[in-house]
């Protein structure tokens, strides 16, 4: 039976191979792997990635494809998907009516509503608009509880429960930390598409791809793979992936209030 590498695999899909690691990660397919870690796909897995590039080009989530593509949604990647509930729980802990968060996020109710059911997608602003609203960061709605763990495994890494609109972050350290540090994986197209703020400080590392990010509507950069950037995060700022290509950024903030 013929294997493919994920350079081959990419080509013929005509994604690039980040963006097929980035599929991995939300649970979309299941390469093989050799003694050496390496992937290799099957000519079925290769049809199938083909599906999942024309369900995103139509804005499909991950949860939709897996529902589409008829996955097991009792699978632990989709069971994962428990950010509505947690949104609702915690806004019911604090006695707070839709019409109470929908004042202080400036959102609809009717949008509000379809996020704690798990039918809408959020925008990372609109998350942090939740945040704030709710009294939380962000790491608060990460999978797992909490954890005092010095030494976090490639594989271990604790994520954001969906995708947001082509951008998932993975927590790169736990517990009572100074520094909040993230891997932001964006697709092509994608970003905050709002512009937020918050306190602290933010340092930007471009790992791979483009970075175009907009500071108060004044100052605008674009970072390539190497570049850095560092601001004051209360400096509102929006940003996104200009390119076809996966864009993937070391996200610090310090305190952690993202």
């Amino acid at each position: 039976m013929k294997l493919f590498t994920i350079g081959e695999a990419a080509e013929i899909v005509g994604v690039s191979p980040s963006t097929l690691r980035f599929w991995e990660r939300e649970g979309l397919v299941s390469p093989q792997r050799t003694s050496g870690g390496a992937r290799r796909f099957t000519w079925e897995q290769v049809k199938r990635l083909k599906k999942i590039k024309e369900l995103k080009a139509r804005g499909s989530g991950a949860y939709g494809i897996k529902k589409i593509l008829k996955e097991d949604i009792s699978s632990p990647a989709v069971e994962s998907l428990s950010l509505g509930d947690k949104i609702r729980r915690l806004r019911q802990r604090k006695a707070m009516t839709l019409q109470d968060f929908s004042e202080k996020t400036g959102l609809s109710i009717a949008f509000l509503s379809q996020v704690e059911r798990g039918r809408a997608n959020l925008s990372v602003a609109n998350l942090r608009k939740i945040a704030d609203a709710l009294g939380v960061n962000t790491i608060y709605f990460f999978e797992g509880g909490p954890s005092t763990r010095k030494l976090i495994k490639v594989g271990e890494r604790k994520s954001l429960p969906t995708d947001f609109r082509g951008v998932r972050m993975e927590l790169l350290a736990e517990g009572a930390t100074s520094m909040e540090p993230h891997i932001f994986y964006i697709e092509p197209g994608a970003g905050s598409e709002e512009a937020y703020s918050h306190q602290g400080e933010e340092f930007i590392f471009v790992l791979e791809g483009k970075l175009e990010i907009w500071l108060d509507e004044i100052e605008h950069y674009i970072l390539e793979p190497g570049d850095t950037l560092y601001f004051s995060s209360s400096s509102k700022h929006r940003w996104r992936n200009p390119t076809k290509n996966m864009t993937v950024v070391l996200w610090v903030n310090t305190p952690p209030t993202f």
